[in-house]
């Protein structure tokens, strides 16, 4: 698991966009409960249009600090959960939901987006970076495999890839990749560290095979 924490202070998260807990939760909250439990609201009828007439990069901007975040966070839910649903929304509430905790909420989220369009390329990298921040490696390997038959020329994959491999106790394979990654990379910090990765993982591999140590 080091390894992954590493690279995560140099390769930053698609969704570096702070939100305060408790506004995602309880805008959530307010999304899941009875329809008719607006009825009890005088004004629920007329936030539910201004929420469905606001675009998605309007809610998002609203949410990122341009107007009361649960104005913004309530027009992507009445978005995402349309009769046609908006993708690009449930992409970014599922965003939302991994900077306020709700990891399971955020999953769900990406899952309904590939649902809707399984070669959705935001949605397979976002999935695959949670499932291995959850500790899904298993289900990590093939979000990430499934994101380099989308996008071959993306690195970072084949690192992300092999930190899952290795955490899941395949070292051989983790190797190969991490060679893969090092043959690819231009930045010579990071080459550095992988370079110290691979040298421990040779001399695991090599103890292992050697019937004499």
């Amino acid at each position: 698991m080091k390894n992954r924490f590493n690279i995560q202070d140099i390769v930053k998260s698609s969704a570096a966009i702070l939100v305060m807990s408790v506004v995602f939760i309880g805008c959530e909250a307010d999304s899941s409960a009875d329809e008719s439990a607006s009825s009890h609201h005088s004004t629920g009828e007329a936030t539910a249009v201004v929420s469905s007439a606001m675009t998605v990069d309007e809610a998002i901007k609203i949410v990122s600090g341009d107007g009361p975040p649960m104005r913004g966070i309530q027009a992507l839910i009445a978005l995402a959960e349309a009769d046609e649903p908006n993708v690009k929304a449930r992409l970014w509430l599922g965003r939302f939901g991994i900077q306020s905790g709700q990891l399971d909420k955020a999953r769900m989220r990406f899952i309904s987006v590939l649902d809707l369009e399984p070669n959705h390329l935001e949605a397979t990298w976002d999935l695959a970076m949670l499932d291995m921040e959850m500790g899904n490696h298993q289900e990590a390997v093939t979000g990430f495999t499934n994101y380099t038959n989308l996008n071959p020329n993306e690195e970072k994959v084949h690192f992300f890839k092999a930190s899952c491999l290795e955490s899941m106790g395949n070292q051989v394979e983790a190797l190969e990749l991490y060679r893969t990654f090092l043959s690819l990379t231009t930045d010579s910090v990071l080459s550095g560290k992988v370079e110290g990765i691979i040298n421990r993982l040779e001399v695991d591999i090599s103890v292992v095979s050697d019937p004499n140590e």
